[in-house]
């Protein structure tokens, strides 16, 4: 066999092998990028053909034949049937992408190529790759998890999750009342899952129901529209601007228990309600259309044929920053008016529609109600026409002391059997708290070192003491309220002592001791219902 016919069969075989180098993952060398191969026909001054790496047992192959002068070639060696691997083809396959590399000293050495009328075969080209631009990296929301709340937010905050909840597991116990005893026990006060969220960074919604009792009721639910700071609409059930206390979250408040005076005010309503903090949060102020509801109501319901209309304006003058240094001062005032109609109707054997409230005491036994009657509409007492009520507030707070007073004017329309009656009740209280390892807040302690055993701190504890009032206009007896069972007065004292272990986790225990004019019978005469001594511990967790 010629060195012709020799180069001829390597090249038949050169693609199979290459392939079979490629998949081993050698070193392939690419035609277009390797050095210029040796000419297949020897030109005059070279008298030998380039050879062919030799495979480990296989005889080196003669030199090629010389041009004019040279001597006849020496005969072939055979060409074994498993030639040693050669080097990569000039075209790698597809299947296998590599970079090229320069052979080393221990690879063989390309082939020379076939003359131009003998073409190599070449393996199927490569499919071509479609390049998709990239667009703009997508960010990853920002998850948060701290005593605040839990959260999701976008990275501009423009969107955002957060949930929130209120725990409070109760205990009561009575004292020097043998008729209050069958009252101790454990409960679970509150239970109170909020999820809020932000849209587009221009509104806000909030979901809070109210599990505890056994039974779940819908508390807040509302749309926040905030254009600007000064300016923002809040359409749904909320608190009503009237009561300090009220307005404060159940989580902050000094006492397990809201004061005597929050019986005058309604614990939520349902309407739309403009408001805004205006001169960098100097003046606050609300104003809102709603259904209107009873006192201490939360009616998902509006009264008959009427709405009540609401305000309040809050000052708060140290907050100009020259004044800072004076502590936090909020003076405020607040009022809501409107038309009720109540109805006289039996439903079930009771009248459920009076639209006239129940007043509880602090350890949340009834102290005061209106005459209703399961038989004869016509000895229900309903509200009827104007119901208004009037609210002055104030609090200061100064590093860890911090004071909080308000009074309620109440001017409450009634009716009994066509017969209309305008009463005028009263109330109000007065708090004072002191922390110690932390500062005192209208929104609670700020803890300052939240509890660790690792550390050695150990919270907060925060000092309160209380007094409250509530007043029954006498012109309410006996026409419209029974003396033996309603009080005329009641007045409470009390002291709290609660432990922030953290800003979010609380131990309470608050005693409250309230004395009562009117609310029994002794013999054929009204007499004073015994006082109400109760001592509440709490666990409380709110984020």
């Amino acid at each position: 066999m010629n060195n012709y016919a020799r180069l001829r069969l390597l090249s038949a075989v050169r693609p199979t092998l290459a392939l079979m180098a490629g998949l081993a993952l050698a070193p392939a060398t690419l035609a277009q990028d390797g050095p210029a191969p040796a000419p297949a026909t020897p030109a005059q001054d070279s008298p030998t053909l380039a050879q062919a790496a030799p495979a480990q047992d296989s005889p080196t192959l003669a030199p090629a034949a010389p041009a004019q002068d040279s001597p006849a070639p020496a005969p072939a060696a055979p060409v074994p049937e498993s030639p040693a691997p050669a080097p990569a083809a000039p075209v790698q396959p597809a299947a296998v992408v590599q970079t090229p590399a320069a052979p080393s000293a221990a690879e063989p050495a390309p082939l020379p190529p076939l003359p131009a009328s003998a073409p190599l075969a070449s393996a199927s080209a490569a499919a071509p790759t479609a390049i998709i631009p990239a667009g703009p990296p997508r960010q990853s929301p920002i998850v948060t998890a701290e005593e605040a709340g839990f959260g999701i937010s976008s990275r501009d905050g423009a969107y955002q999750v957060r949930i929130h909840g209120q725990l409070q597991v109760d205990g009561r116990a009575f004292f020097a009342n043998p008729a209050l005893r069958e009252s101790d026990t454990f409960l679970v006060r509150r239970a109170r899952p909020t999820i809020e969220v932000t849209l587009a960074g221009l509104a806000d919604a909030l979901i809070t129901p109210d599990f505890a009792g056994g039974t779940a009721q819908l508390y807040d639910a509302y749309i926040d529209l905030h254009p600007l700071p000064w300016l923002r609409l809040r359409a749904g059930k909320f608190k009503p601007p009237v009561g300090l206390e009220r307005l404060q979250s159940d989580n902050n408040l000094v006492f397990t228990e809201r004061a005597l005076d929050q019986d005058l005010t309604a614990q939520r309503d349902i309407g739309a309600q403009l408001w805004g903090d205006a001169a960098g949060g100097i003046l606050r102020y609300e104003a809102a259309i709603l259904n209107g509801v009873p006192d201490s109501g939360l009616n998902d319901t509006g009264g008959a044929f009427s709405k009540s209309l609401a305000g309040r304006l809050f000052v708060q003058p140290f907050a100009l920053p020259p004044l800072r240094g004076l502590g936090r001062l909020g003076v405020g005032f607040a009022a809501e008016t409107g038309d009720e109609t109540g109805s006289s109707a039996i439903t079930g054997g009771a009248a459920t529609g009076t639209w006239l409230p129940t007043y509880k005491s602090i350890g949340q036994n009834t102290i005061f109600s209106y005459l209703t009657s399961t038989t004869d509409p016509t000895q229900n007492v309903i509200a009827l026409n104007r119901h208004t009520r009037l609210n002055p507030q104030i609090y200061y707070y100064y590093g860890p002391a911090g004071l909080e007073a308000e009074y309620l004017f109440e001017s409450q329309g009634v009716a009994k059997n066509g017969v209309a009656t305008e009463l005028h009740n009263s109330a109000g209280h007065l708090t004072l708290a002191y922390v110690i390892g932390g500062n005192c807040s209208y929104e609670g302690p700020r803890v300052k070192k939240p509890f660790s055993l690792a550390t050695g701190t150990l919270g907060a504890l925060e000092l309160g003491a209380r007094y409250s009032r509530l007043a029954i206009d006498s012109a309410a007896f006996p026409a419209l309220a029974d003396p033996t069972k309603s009080i005329t007065t009641a007045n409470a004292f009390g002291f709290a002592l609660n432990w922030y272990l953290t800003q979010s986790l609380r131990v309470a225990v608050t005693y409250d001791q309230t004395t009562f004019d009117g609310g029994a019978k002794s013999g054929t005469i009204t007499a004073d219902r015994t006082g109400e001594k109760v001592l509440i511990a709490r666990l409380q967790v709110g984020y």
